[in-house]
């Protein structure tokens, strides 16, 4: 997905503030920000990580340039083997006229040489807000371990099938958020999930998971087959 073609769906659809978490990487993330303004929509700079054992985890930034220098570290924790791009598809940067600049060839897939413990504790040295990834799926925290870990202290978790919210039965008080988690333009649908704040930054989305000063999450029903 190109950031103009993105921005343009977005519109269409009504969604006006969005996350950006790329698969262990932040060096598209820039570009879609900036782009995105043109469109009246915010973009809170976020990453994807997947962990040593094969969870993965959302860091969401104050700033781009924090989110670069995490995902420069990130980076630094991949093995160092190329994708093949013949099986995988290409991992490419784009600029902010949806031109292709230049190919990632490091497999981005791959899980970084970090645990989960390491990669909270990490987020948190970021001062990023943390939750765990689409926790009922494929490399979930609930499918993966079968379990939340108490011990490690994140900020919510995320839910990409909503209509696993109405079943949710989890011994634990964390905030619940839903996406879309959109690897394609027909998965960007109208927004499950409204922030009631006063600004579309990262300080009101803290204090909405919070419930701080009148702000919240809601989660609206889904009413489609």
């Amino acid at each position: 997905m190109v950031p103009n073609v993105v921005g343009e769906k977005l519109q269409e659809v009504g969604i006006d503030w969005i996350a950006i978490v790329d698969h262990n990487s932040t060096k598209n993330v820039r570009v879609f920000k900036n782009t995105l303004k043109k469109y009246g929509i915010e973009v809170l700079p976020g990453i994807e990580v997947q962990t040593l054992e094969e969870v993965h985890v959302l860091g969401y930034f104050e700033s781009i340039e924090s989110a670069e220098s995490f995902g420069d570290f990130i980076y630094s924790k991949l093995p160092d083997f190329e994708i093949d791009e013949e099986h995988f598809g290409y991992q490419l940067l784009v600029n902010e006229r949806d031109e292709y600049i230049a190919r990632e060839l490091k497999n981005l897939s791959f899980p970084v040489n970090l645990t989960l413990e390491q990669v909270v504790k990490e987020l948190k040295k970021f001062n990023a807000i943390v939750a765990y990834a689409h926790i009922y799926r494929e490399f979930g925290i609930v499918y993966q371990l079968g379990l939340i870990p108490e011990s490690l202290k994140v900020d919510a978790i995320e839910i990409s099938n909503f209509r696993k919210h109405n079943t949710i039965n989890l011994d634990n008080s964390l905030p619940i958020i839903v996406s879309s988690d959109a690897h394609n333009l027909d998965s960007i649908v109208k927004p499950r999930m409204i922030v009631e704040c006063e600004s579309r930054s990262y300080v009101e989305l803290l204090k909405a998971l919070k419930g701080l000063d009148g702000r919240r999450i809601i989660i609206e029903p889904q009413n489609d087959s």
